[in-house]
């Protein structure tokens, strides 16, 4: 069955394929639910598919938008999955007074995404934006996107992500 599936499968696009997943986890969540790629510098995340929530004040970022890898937790799933000798961290500026800033502590988030499964980043790429990611794998296991809920920290705390949006 897989055969003979894969051939229209791969034709499709990933954002293509995602895009009813987000609808269904933003609405479960009432809050928007994100898909973003690595850049070929890996040093940026890209969004690719978006799903928002109906909330007034809501996470709004276009398709296409580039942010910094190592302050989003999208661009932390895909950083941890990279060998330590090809991650690309850039320039790591304070985008907020929270931002690690540290290689050595970065690296070691890094390993902390590598080892739960999962990225939570509070307040590090705008105050008052929390999100948790987690990696899309291919069919040989390797993370070629991740998927991202964004919220407004006072809806939710970091222990309240974990256990009731992470799953």
């Amino acid at each position: 069955v897989l055969s003979l599936g894969y051939p229209p499968l791969s034709r499709t696009s990933l954002a293509h394929i995602a895009t009813p997943h987000l609808a269904e986890l933003a609405e479960r969540v009432h809050e928007s639910a994100s898909l973003a790629v690595l850049t070929p510098s890996g040093e940026e995340i890209q969004y690719t598919a978006r799903a928002a929530t109906s909330r007034v004040m809501s996470v709004n970022v276009t398709v296409g938008t580039r942010l910094p890898a190592y302050a989003t937790s999208l661009g932390r799933v895909l950083l941890a999955d990279l060998p330590p000798g090809e991650r690309q961290l850039g320039r790591l500026t304070p985008l907020t007074p929270r931002t690690t800033t540290d290689p050595a502590a970065l690296r070691a988030a890094l390993e902390d995404v590598r080892t739960l499964g999962y990225a939570l980043v509070d307040e590090e790429l705008e105050a008052g934006l929390r999100s948790v990611a987690v990696p899309v794998r291919d069919r040989t296991g390797r993370v070629v996107a991740a998927v991202n809920v964004a919220m407004h920290a006072a809806r939710r705390s970091v222990a309240e992500c974990v256990r009731d949006v992470l799953p």
